[in-house]
């Protein structure tokens, strides 16, 4: 989608410009992260069951597949750094490439495939083409069509879901409410039958990506400066 919606930014699209605030805003979702990671050690996860005290875990699917807590503490800590230091950003990379012809962010999303492809080869989950590809259906067109939605809300708020949380934990409230939007609208995916599954598409899976589209490139015109 960076190729589809480069004219948004050749005409001026831009959502304001940043403005300090108080420091308290910033600390907003890296303590209330904290807080979920307390809670996880006071009421870790017991096998077989599919809540511990307050919190509720996943016993089968996707969500139960995870590395153990602490090591994907280290994990996370490291990759974080590493991102944060490096500015990686997937749709800055696009944005940089095209409009600057700039290789430095894109030379990350090439270091991140080659690795990735690496790793899968190694555990022997690598696999070529469409199909028994995990947690996927074969409705290609959707798949292409909800990806192109997910990169264009990404590009017009500046920055793939990686960088928002990236920003997020260095302090910047527009990141944390673009985090938060990510949590809370998989919240309403799940539950209000948009997302969808192998099985095939969500009950109001297409309605929502409709709805989407027509928001996202309604934000992109009325925040242009000149006309697209």
């Amino acid at each position: 989608m960076e190729f589809g919606w480069v004219p948004f930014f050749k005409k001026g699209y831009n959502l304001g410009r940043t403005q300090t605030s108080n420091p308290a805003v910033g600390w907003m979702l890296p303590l209330m992260m904290v807080g979920f990671l307390l809670l996880m050690i006071i009421y870790p996860q017991i096998e077989g069951y599919p809540k511990n005290g307050v919190l509720n875990y996943s016993i089968k699917g996707p969500g139960n597949m995870h590395a153990p807590l602490f090591l994907s503490l280290f994990v996370g800590l490291a990759i974080g750094f590493l991102a944060q230091r490096s500015r990686f950003c997937t749709m800055g990379a696009f944005r940089d490439l095209l409009l600057f012809k700039q290789m430095h962010l894109f030379n990350g999303i090439l270091s991140l495939v080659i690795m990735a492809l690496i790793t899968n080869l190694i555990l022997g989950q690598f696999k070529i083409g469409f199909i028994d590809q995990p947690v996927a259906h074969h409705l290609h067109i959707w798949n292409f069509l909800g990806m192109a939605l997910a990169g264009l809300a990404f590009a017009l708020a500046g920055g793939c879901p990686g960088r928002q949380l990236f920003l997020s934990g260095e302090g910047d409230g527009d990141a944390a409410v673009f985090v938060m939007g990510m949590i809370v609208g998989a919240a309403f995916a799940h539950n209000f039958s948009l997302a969808s599954s192998p099985k095939g598409l969500g009950a109001h899976g297409i309605a929502a990506l409709i709805i989407g589209f027509v928001f996202c490139v309604f934000i992109g015109f009325t925040m242009s400066k000149k006309s697209v």
